[in-house]
Protein backbone atom coordinates (compact mmCIF):
# COMPACT_ATOMS: atom_id res chain seq x y z
CA UNK A 1 0.00 0.00 0.00
CA UNK A 2 1.20 3.50 -0.59
CA UNK A 3 2.59 5.98 1.47
CA UNK A 4 0.56 8.89 0.31
CA UNK A 5 -2.32 10.42 2.19
CA UNK A 6 -5.69 9.11 0.74
CA UNK A 7 -6.52 13.18 0.12
CA UNK A 8 -4.05 13.13 -1.66
CA UNK A 9 -4.28 9.91 -3.37
CA UNK A 10 -8.03 11.03 -4.34
CA UNK A 11 -7.21 13.73 -5.87
CA UNK A 12 -4.97 12.03 -7.76
CA UNK A 13 -7.03 9.56 -9.20
CA UNK A 14 -9.72 12.44 -9.84
CA UNK A 15 -7.42 14.40 -12.16
CA UNK A 16 -6.07 11.04 -13.70
CA UNK A 17 -10.19 10.44 -14.86
CA UNK A 18 -10.40 13.73 -15.62
CA UNK A 19 -7.66 14.26 -17.96
CA UNK A 20 -9.05 10.75 -19.42
CA UNK A 21 -12.33 12.26 -19.49
CA UNK A 22 -10.64 15.00 -22.26
CA UNK A 23 -8.73 12.57 -23.88
CA UNK A 24 -12.23 10.64 -24.84
CA UNK A 25 -13.93 13.89 -25.67
CA UNK A 26 -11.12 15.38 -28.24
CA UNK A 27 -10.61 11.71 -29.38
CA UNK A 28 -14.37 10.84 -29.73
CA UNK A 29 -16.39 13.62 -29.28
CA UNK A 30 -19.58 13.68 -26.46
CA UNK A 31 -21.47 11.15 -28.27
CA UNK A 32 -18.65 8.93 -27.86
CA UNK A 33 -17.86 9.15 -24.02
CA UNK A 34 -18.72 5.99 -22.49
CA UNK A 35 -17.28 5.33 -19.01
CA UNK A 36 -15.48 2.40 -20.22
CA UNK A 37 -13.44 4.71 -22.41
CA UNK A 38 -13.22 7.25 -19.71
CA UNK A 39 -11.99 4.32 -17.19
CA UNK A 40 -9.67 2.89 -19.84
CA UNK A 41 -7.77 6.71 -21.24
CA UNK A 42 -7.78 7.26 -16.89
CA UNK A 43 -6.08 3.76 -16.06
CA UNK A 44 -8.43 3.25 -13.10
CA UNK A 45 -10.46 0.97 -11.65
CA UNK A 46 -13.82 0.77 -12.00
CA UNK A 47 -14.64 1.47 -8.50
CA UNK A 48 -12.25 4.33 -8.65
CA UNK A 49 -14.12 5.92 -11.56
CA UNK A 50 -17.27 5.29 -9.90
CA UNK A 51 -16.26 5.94 -6.43
CA UNK A 52 -15.60 10.14 -8.11
CA UNK A 53 -18.09 10.27 -10.97
CA UNK A 54 -21.78 8.49 -10.94
CA UNK A 55 -22.53 9.30 -13.98
CA UNK A 56 -21.11 10.47 -17.45
CA UNK A 57 -22.94 14.04 -16.92
CA UNK A 58 -20.86 14.30 -13.35
CA UNK A 59 -17.71 13.54 -15.35
CA UNK A 60 -18.27 15.58 -18.28
CA UNK A 61 -19.63 18.47 -16.14
CA UNK A 62 -15.79 17.88 -14.53
CA UNK A 63 -14.37 17.86 -17.39
CA UNK A 64 -15.43 21.28 -18.59
CA UNK A 65 -14.42 22.72 -15.28
CA UNK A 66 -10.95 20.95 -15.08
CA UNK A 67 -10.62 22.26 -18.71
CA UNK A 68 -11.40 25.69 -18.03
CA UNK A 69 -9.78 25.57 -14.87
CA UNK A 70 -6.24 24.97 -16.44
CA UNK A 71 -6.97 27.26 -19.21
CA UNK A 72 -7.79 30.17 -17.19
CA UNK A 73 -4.28 29.21 -15.16
CA UNK A 74 -2.42 29.73 -18.59
CA UNK A 75 -4.35 32.91 -19.81
CA UNK A 76 -3.12 34.46 -16.16
CA UNK A 77 0.06 33.11 -16.66
CA UNK A 78 0.63 34.38 -20.15
CA UNK A 79 -0.54 37.71 -20.20
CA UNK A 80 1.39 40.13 -18.57
CA UNK A 81 1.18 43.95 -17.36
CA UNK A 82 2.54 45.46 -20.50
CA UNK A 83 0.79 42.97 -22.87
CA UNK A 84 -1.53 44.88 -25.20
CA UNK A 85 -5.27 44.44 -25.59
CA UNK A 86 -4.78 42.66 -29.22
CA UNK A 87 -1.72 40.45 -27.64
CA UNK A 88 -3.97 39.30 -24.83
CA UNK A 89 -6.73 38.39 -27.22
CA UNK A 90 -4.40 36.32 -28.88
CA UNK A 91 -3.14 34.54 -26.61
CA UNK A 92 -6.66 33.68 -25.82
CA UNK A 93 -7.56 32.95 -29.40
CA UNK A 94 -4.31 30.26 -29.10
CA UNK A 95 -5.74 28.55 -26.19
CA UNK A 96 -9.40 28.50 -28.03
CA UNK A 97 -8.00 26.69 -31.19
CA UNK A 98 -6.51 23.73 -28.78
CA UNK A 99 -8.92 19.76 -29.21
CA UNK A 100 -9.42 20.67 -25.57
CA UNK A 101 -11.49 24.12 -25.90
CA UNK A 102 -13.44 22.33 -29.41
CA UNK A 103 -14.24 19.49 -26.60
CA UNK A 104 -15.85 21.79 -24.76
CA UNK A 105 -17.89 23.16 -27.00
CA UNK A 106 -19.34 19.81 -28.04
CA UNK A 107 -20.27 19.54 -24.48
CA UNK A 108 -22.17 22.63 -24.81
CA UNK A 109 -24.11 21.88 -28.32
CA UNK A 110 -24.65 18.43 -26.26
CA UNK A 111 -26.30 20.71 -23.37
CA UNK A 112 -28.93 22.12 -25.97
CA UNK A 113 -31.01 18.78 -25.84
CA UNK A 114 -29.99 17.80 -22.27
CA UNK A 115 -31.43 19.99 -19.41
CA UNK A 116 -29.65 18.19 -16.67
CA UNK A 117 -26.26 18.59 -18.64
CA UNK A 118 -27.23 22.59 -19.66
CA UNK A 119 -27.89 23.10 -15.82
CA UNK A 120 -25.07 21.68 -14.57
CA UNK A 121 -22.35 23.62 -17.21
CA UNK A 122 -24.12 27.16 -16.52
CA UNK A 123 -21.99 27.84 -13.46
CA UNK A 124 -18.89 27.27 -15.49
CA UNK A 125 -20.20 29.64 -18.02
CA UNK A 126 -20.55 31.98 -15.29
CA UNK A 127 -17.15 31.12 -14.42
CA UNK A 128 -15.59 31.62 -17.32
CA UNK A 129 -16.80 35.19 -18.28
CA UNK A 130 -15.71 36.16 -14.69
CA UNK A 131 -12.22 35.20 -15.23
CA UNK A 132 -12.23 36.87 -19.10
CA UNK A 133 -13.49 39.91 -17.37
CA UNK A 134 -10.64 39.98 -14.75
CA UNK A 135 -8.39 39.18 -17.33
CA UNK A 136 -9.00 41.65 -20.02
CA UNK A 137 -9.66 44.53 -16.40
CA UNK A 138 -6.74 45.88 -17.11
CA UNK A 139 -8.08 46.91 -20.96
CA UNK A 140 -11.34 47.95 -20.19
CA UNK A 141 -11.28 48.64 -16.61
CA UNK A 142 -11.75 52.26 -16.83
CA UNK A 143 -14.64 52.24 -19.41
CA UNK A 144 -17.76 54.60 -17.63
CA UNK A 145 -20.40 51.81 -18.75
CA UNK A 146 -20.10 48.22 -17.56
CA UNK A 147 -23.11 47.69 -19.85
CA UNK A 148 -20.49 48.32 -23.04
CA UNK A 149 -18.03 46.21 -21.44
CA UNK A 150 -20.58 43.38 -20.76
CA UNK A 151 -21.54 43.30 -24.49
CA UNK A 152 -17.94 43.52 -25.46
CA UNK A 153 -16.98 40.25 -23.66
CA UNK A 154 -20.15 38.14 -24.61
CA UNK A 155 -19.23 39.44 -28.24
CA UNK A 156 -15.62 37.99 -27.48
CA UNK A 157 -16.12 35.40 -26.32
CA UNK A 158 -19.55 34.52 -29.42
CA UNK A 159 -16.52 35.43 -31.94
CA UNK A 160 -13.50 33.09 -30.00
CA UNK A 161 -16.28 30.29 -30.33
CA UNK A 162 -17.46 30.50 -33.52
CA UNK A 163 -13.60 30.81 -34.92
CA UNK A 164 -13.13 27.63 -33.12
CA UNK A 165 -15.71 25.66 -34.56
CA UNK A 166 -14.71 27.22 -37.70
CA UNK A 167 -11.67 25.98 -37.53
CA UNK A 168 -12.45 22.40 -37.74
CA UNK A 169 -13.48 22.97 -41.06
CA UNK A 170 -11.26 25.52 -42.58
CA UNK A 171 -7.82 26.48 -40.31
CA UNK A 172 -6.46 29.25 -41.07
CA UNK A 173 -4.50 31.06 -37.95
CA UNK A 174 -3.50 33.95 -39.63
CA UNK A 175 -7.18 35.00 -41.14
CA UNK A 176 -8.40 34.04 -37.57
CA UNK A 177 -6.26 37.26 -36.24
CA UNK A 178 -7.24 39.33 -38.72
CA UNK A 179 -10.92 39.34 -37.91
CA UNK A 180 -9.95 39.43 -34.02
CA UNK A 181 -7.90 42.62 -34.54
CA UNK A 182 -10.54 44.22 -36.95
CA UNK A 183 -13.35 43.08 -34.42
CA UNK A 184 -11.41 44.80 -31.59
CA UNK A 185 -10.81 47.76 -33.17
CA UNK A 186 -14.22 48.05 -33.87
CA UNK A 187 -15.63 47.07 -31.06
CA UNK A 188 -13.63 47.20 -28.21
CA UNK A 189 -14.74 49.71 -24.99
CA UNK A 190 -12.74 53.42 -25.16
CA UNK A 191 -11.71 54.29 -21.77
CA UNK A 192 -12.70 57.32 -20.13
CA UNK A 193 -10.01 60.22 -20.82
Amino acid sequence: MSNEPRQERAIRTREQILTGAVEVLVEHGYAGMTMQRVQSAAGVSRGALTHHFGSMTQIAVAAVDFIAENQSAEIRGAIAPETSMLDAVEVIHEITRRPTFVAGLQLWMAARTEPALREALQPGAHRLFAELRQTLAPFVGDVDDEQEVVVFLDGLLSLLRGLAIGAVLRDRPDREKQVLATWLAAFAPSPRT
